[in-house]
């Protein structure tokens, strides 16, 4: 067959990328052609997304990859819940509210006066968190936001950057899917959410990933000088559906999405959204042919991220690999913290907070970049184990592998802790998990695979899967 180029645009919380895939058949060939940085704009006390700065930055991964050698087909996919508001002319009314914007700092008390959150839960399957869609909207109606009364229509991020380059308003399955304003494991919204806080429904119905939007605008096509059109995706939108995709596991394999944040979970054919589920954090998010994504979020390389700053100030320059080469010479077991204690959701000082943690419990305290390396790493592991233990138990399901994806996926010590904390295989990668879901997903549109056990082989042909087994 003719080779099949797609570009996945993936924009993440802090960065973004533009990636060809180029398919042969059997497996698909990934090239980075643009990279960008995605910082957050404050003005007057509002935090904000840059979102003209990104669509420029968009706009030339479309223009690298034609110097690349074109692609066939282009698709978006981004971090969830936060939107842009339209007017009745299609203008944006706003630059899109940061998802730690901080009017959502009391989101919890304002909407359990309305309805508790353990019916919210019910209803739509979503963890509550007060960064959710749901509470944004919430919040910005009790505010007596302007741009909310005047909005036509509202757009998920993802869903925006396909009305820029088409003018079609799309809204996709999986990216609407971690808003909390869908009923539990379908493709509709639930009315019953929008009345009880006096919303009205400004999204687009609801449409299956890997819809086609249509073509490139025709001034988007003469700006960027393209020698021929593309067709826009709206693909899996939501980058942990698409990492979840790539992972493609098996019915015995559970799957840790791996970077700043660790999301743990299966892949269900129904949400389950019991009052055990709400107690133990676990969300219902929505993945390809509509498949629940049951997961739950816990905090991960964060704390080694912060970590490394701390040390780059104290004069301490450590790659991110040599951290982890250096814990793995540390005696491992020695001392444990909890990572979802509140003090390790916060910058600054994060060195200092793991020795103090281990000080204040009694146990043996690190010093060292290394000796505070390798606790957390045995503390990620352990964690890992709770929660595989509790997916189990809330599936009814046992898991003989851990599929890891994500940049995590790169860091072997973590892996062989976790293999031996949780008594199971791990299988690593791909790293670029994110971006081969989002251009498998556009290759199904475009015909060029047949679904999704075709696609599971073509992941195992295109990435070196490494194992790790427990010691």
């Amino acid at each position: 067959m003719n080779k099949v180029r797609a570009l996945a645009l993936d924009f993440g919380a802090s960065g973004g990328r533009a990636i060809v895939g180029e398919f042969d058949g059997e497996r698909v060939e990934l090239k980075e052609v643009h990279r960008f940085p995605n910082e957050p704009v404050e003005v007057n006390g509002t935090l904000y997304w840059d979102v003209l700065r990104l669509f420029h930055e968009l706009k030339r991964g479309i223009r690298a990859a034609e110097e690349s050698g074109g692609a066939d087909s282009v698709g978006v996919d981004t971090w969830g819940v936060d939107f842009g508001l339209l007017d009745r002319d299609g203008k944006l009314l706003s630059s899109p509210l940061h998802y730690r914007d901080p009017i959502t700092s009391h989101a919890r008390e304002e909407m359990e006066k309305t309805m508790p959150l353990a019916e919210l839960y019910r209803e739509t399957g979503i963890a509550f968190q007060p960064y959710n869609t749901v509470c944004q909207l919430a919040m910005l109606k009790k505010n007596g936001s302007v741009a909310l009364e005047h909005a036509a229509c509202a757009l998920f991020m993802p869903d925006l950057f396909t009305y820029f380059l088409t003018g079609s308003k799309l809204c996709e399955h999986s990216i609407a899917g971690t808003s909390g304003l869908l009923k539990a494991g379908k493709p509709a919204f639930s009315e019953k959410i929008f009345a009880a806080y006096g919303l009205k429904n400004l999204f687009p119905q609801v449409s299956g990933s890997g819809t086609v939007a249509g073509m490139l605008r025709d001034e988007i096509v003469k700006e960027l000088g393209l020698k021929k059109n593309m067709t826009v995706i709206a693909t899996l939108g939501h980058d942990t559906a698409s990492a979840f995709f790539a992972a493609a596991p098996e019915r015995d394999e559970a799957v840790l999405s791996s970077g700043t944040w660790s999301l743990l979970g299966a892949v269900t054919d129904r949400p389950n959204a019991s009052a055990e589920a709400a107690e133990e954090g676990y969300t219902n998010e929505i993945g390809f042919g509509g498949k629940v994504r049951f997961l739950r979020n816990i905090v991960g390389l964060w704390i080694i991220q912060e970590c490394k700053r701390s040390w780059e100030k104290d004069g301490i320059t450590l790659s991110f690999s040599e951290i982890a080469a250096g814990a793995e010479r540390e005696e491992a077991g020695r001392c444990f913290i909890d990572p979802d204690a509140e003090e390790f959701y916060f910058p600054h000082g994060m060195p200092q907070k793991v020795s103090e943690y281990c000080r204040r419990t009694g146990q043996y305290v690190p010093e060292t970049p290394f000796e505070i390396a390798r606790c957390v790493y045995d503390s990620l592991a352990m964690s890992y184990q709770k929660h595989l233990k509790t997916l189990e138990r809330l599936t009814g399901n046992t898991y003989t592998t851990l599929r890891v994806v994500g940049g995590g996926s790169n860091n072997e010590a973590l892996n062989r802790a976790t293999a031996k904390a949780c008594g199971v295989r791990v299988t690593a990668g791909p790293a670029e998990g994110t971006a081969l879901g989002n251009i498998l997903c556009q290759l199904i549109a475009l015909g060029a695979v047949r679904g999704e056990d075709e696609a599971r082989k073509i992941v195992k042909n295109s990435c070196p899967l490494r194992d790790f087994f427990p010691a």
